[in-house]
């Protein structure tokens, strides 16, 4: 009897694990006015970190963050596939100090001197600053994906990209202490507010019900209905498949027992 007792338990409770599961949308508010990704420099331990995020306008916002202070950098190489790819490099370089300042850099070559800031007339970053914060320097950016005479990021797929950063406590641009390259497979921000979420439809039960009518507002307004809905075939096997398994089960609560006293 108890044997009997428990199966038939397992096949009241069965359907119900089986017939309804969790299927509670997980869609959250997204504003792509902030940085959506974090990624941590290659090889850096940490020491070298960007946050980013590209606007359907085509646009790159980033931030760098190096640890201690001193310069930091990203740069866009002419050839994406390069295994040497610092000269012919479009950078953009942060500085800290009295000067400080945040600017697009012409990489010509591997020695300091050939590091040289690009005309005024190519300095069309937005909303750049750098400040040292508990311990870090802290570059932030916004960049044209594409600008004519420069080497293009693909708002849209995969890039390469390089960082350094210079040494500790210096406030002018010097030979770099730790550098990098990296890819990034970019994708433009698509802003998704609290109201333009998916607000889940009544559907039908597994046998086809609809869920009662609901009121909404003040004592006057009448409850709104939906139209009734066919359950998709999908539905339908699935109720199937759990009203056969707990057939089954209650057959074998029944039979099990018998088996055991012969």
């Amino acid at each position: 009897d108890f044997i009997q007792m428990r199966l038939i338990f397992t096949a009241l409770i069965l359907p119900g694990l089986l017939c309804h599961p969790n299927t509670a949308s997980t869609a959250q508010a997204v504003d792509c006015s902030e940085y959506q990704h974090t990624y941590e420099m290659p090889f850096s331990g940490g020491a070298v970190i960007m946050d980013y995020v590209v606007t359907a306008d085509g646009m790159l916002k980033a931030k760098l963050t190096r640890q201690g202070k001193g310069w930091v950098g990203m740069a866009v190489p002419s050839d994406p596939n390069c295994q040497i790819c610092m000269s012919g490099s479009d950078a953009i370089i942060g500085v800290p100090g009295e000067n400080a300042s945040v600017l697009k850099y012409d990489l010509n070559a591997y020695k300091l001197a050939d590091v040289i800031p690009m005309e005024d007339t190519r300095q069309t970053l937005m909303d750049t600053s750098i400040a040292e914060v508990d311990g870090t320097t802290v570059v932030t950016f916004t960049k044209l994906l594409v600008e004519e005479g420069e080497n293009p990021i693909d708002g849209n797929g995969p890039n390469t990209f390089l960082y350094a950063m210079g040494p500790e406590g210096g406030t002018e641009l010097a030979y770099h202490t730790l550098k990098g390259k990296y890819q990034l497979d970019l994708s433009p921000c698509r802003d998704i507010s609290e109201t333009e979420m998916p607000v889940p439809s009544p559907t039908a039960d597994t046998d086809g019900n609809m869920p009662a009518p609901t009121a909404s507002g003040g004592e006057d307004t009448k409850p709104t209905v939906a139209p009734p809905t066919q359950p998709s075939g999908d539905s339908t096997s699935a109720a199937f498949e759990c009203k056969f398994v707990s057939g089954l089960v209650v057959v074998m609560a029944t039979l099990v027992p018998a088996f055991l006293v012969l």
